[in-house]
């Protein structure tokens, strides 16, 4: 008899500190994972090259800038560039907002990128013999 309560204050004791013992166990935390997902903006540009009607969808800022510098390259060999902005709301009006810039420099293309950001349309033209360029962005 003696045995057997020993045998149960055993089993006993074991069964406690067994429930202690996975009380006092840290929780894993799930951690939720989250994923930060870059969202490349799309362009959808249609732009003229001497009159002809091209189209593209540029997919992220490195092409959107990697066109507006294609577009200098061909105003540099002797084509006449115009970059439509779709966003622009077909309005009747007598009077246009014009506004001209000349550079000999290749910010060209960022000066293009802002002007077609707010909203204009941009055309863009080089002469070789000055070196300059002439950009005219049209609202």
């Amino acid at each position: 008899m003696i045995k057997k309560s020993r045998t149960i204050k055993a089993l006993a004791l074991i069964a406690v500190l067994g429930t202690m013992a996975a009380g006092c166990q840290k929780e894993t935390m799930v951690e939720p994972q989250t994923s930060v997902t870059e969202v490349d903006a799309v362009h959808h540009v249609h732009y003229t090259i001497n009159g002809e009607l091209c189209q593209e969808r540029l997919v992220g800022e490195e092409a959107w800038n990697d066109f507006l510098y294609r577009m200098l390259a061909l105003a540099e060999r002797g084509y006449t560039v115009r970059i439509l902005n779709e966003s622009r709301t077909s309005q009747v009006s007598a009077s246009k907002e014009v506004v001209t810039y000349t550079t000999t420099d290749k910010d060209a293309a960022a000066w293009c990128n802002n002007m077609y950001s707010l909203g204009y349309e941009v055309s863009l033209s080089y002469d070789p013999e000055t070196g300059v360029y002439t950009c005219i962005a049209i609202k």
